[in-house]
């Protein structure tokens, strides 16, 4: 099995067993032998010894021992990749200068002076949100955010990079419990602004998902009349594209919760019904069964018998 399927399985089986994944990526760091090995290794180190573990000096060490191997010859393009990844853990780290210095030697020239620094800084946020260290997170992504005013394009990786980060400081805060009010206004931040983003980098899948997400957090900070414009925004780009099951049940009970949390129980049944009628189109048995469980705990709110 080449690298990238070995990288691939770890990305599947990352959230279950970091450490795990952890350890045998560092050790595939040996067989990098050619470029193409270089980035799907530094972005599931990079991750994994970040957000999942915070052992920000083990991923350096790692980072490190993979700048060596002759697949990253230095000046590379693969070499400046893993020092971006390198910077991203150690802004997280708190180490801003040595940040900095590694974004100075892994300049690229392909996008605007700012690209680089908010690629690293949004990575960054991400690994410290999914620590719990939401202040910290919320710095170094309104200071990704401030530094993006430069208007990333689509073809700028920053862009995306934001995108990524607003989904994933959302949907972390909305996996709290209860959420303060400094929490809550950070989660609809990132909500809004992985939308901005993905509008801007994505395609109409990313898009939509970006409105479902946005919606989610509204549910989650109350606002049940904005919860349910974004839910039907959602449904109207996947009505506009061609049909996907998937995507149509998730927008149907995004609308059904928003109009719960309204108080519009009918509307909410009647949306409730939908999502379920497409429910048996969804190809992927997997995911099916996810989405029973959504629409069973959909049930549950609704009082509807499973």
């Amino acid at each position: 099995m080449s690298i990238p399927d070995l990288v691939g399985a770890g990305w599947r089986e990352h959230a279950k067993d970091p450490a795990g994944v952890f350890d045998r990526m560092r050790r595939l760091v040996a067989e990098a032998r050619a470029p193409g090995d270089v980035a799907p290794l530094a972005g599931l180190l990079t991750h994994v010894a970040g957000e999942h573990l915070g052992r920000f000096e083990e991923g350096l060490a790692s980072l490190d021992a993979l700048a060596a191997r002759p697949a990253c010859a230095a000046g590379s393009v693969e070499a400046k990749l893993v020092g971006r990844q390198k910077a991203a853990l150690l802004f997280a780290a708190g180490r801003a200068a040595d940040a900095e210095a590694c974004l100075a030697r892994s300049r690229s020239d392909a996008f605007p002076p700012a690209s680089d620094r908010v690629r690293a800084l949004a990575v960054a946020a991400s690994a410290l949100a999914g620590l719990r260290r939401t202040e910290e997170a919320r710095d170094l992504f309104e200071e990704a955010l401030s530094l993006a005013a430069y208007g990333p394009t689509a073809s700028d990786p920053a862009a995306k990079a934001l995108a990524i980060t607003g989904n994933n400081l959302a949907t972390e805060l909305e996996n709290r419990p209860v959420l303060d009010a400094a929490e809550t206004a950070l989660m609809l931040r990132a909500a809004r602004a992985g939308l901005d983003f993905w509008r801007v980098a994505g395609t109409w899948l990313e898009e939509g998902r970006a409105e479902y997400r946005l919606s989610s957090s509204l549910r989650k900070a109350g606002d049940a009349a904005a919860a349910l414009r974004h839910a039907a925004r959602y449904l109207g780009i996947v009505e506009a594209h061609p049909d996907d099951a998937s995507e149509r049940f998730s927008a149907h009970e995004a609308l059904a919760r928003a109009r719960l949390l309204g108080g519009d129980r009918t509307g909410a049944r009647r949306d409730r019904d939908a999502a379920a009628s497409a429910l048996p189109a969804v190809e992927d048995a997997s995911w099916r069964e996810v989405l029973a469980q959504d629409l069973s705990a959909l049930d549950a709110s609704l009082g509807t018998p499973a």
